[in-house]
């Protein structure tokens, strides 16, 4: 979930998968980004060296995270016709 707003219109979409996936015992988590601070990708390429972001925040621990799962659905706000800052700066640095 993108949005700052915790249980906002976003979380509601995204809840509603949630529980259709659940249905077909799908499991499935809401990881909540949008009230971090989520910085840019600066295109150090430390992640490749690495294996990880030099930014040691919610991404790294979502990459991390994500290897247990086989699919993601993203879900934000949109503002002036675009995804918001921070779900497109952690989108950025995930993939």
């Amino acid at each position: 979930n993108g949005s700052p707003n915790k249980k906002g219109s976003t979380y509601t979409a995204l809840k509603q998968i949630q529980d259709t996936l659940r249905e077909e015992e799908i499991d499935s988590e809401i990881y909540q980004i949008g009230h971090k601070d989520i910085r840019g990708c600066i295109d150090c390429r430390k992640c490749s060296e690495l294996g990880k972001c030099v930014f040691d925040d919610e991404v790294n621990s979502f990459v991390e995270k994500a290897e247990e799962f086989d699919g993601f659905i993203f879900g934000g706000p949109v503002y002036y016709g675009n995804v918001n800052p921070t779900l497109t700066n952690f989108m950025t640095r995930v993939f």
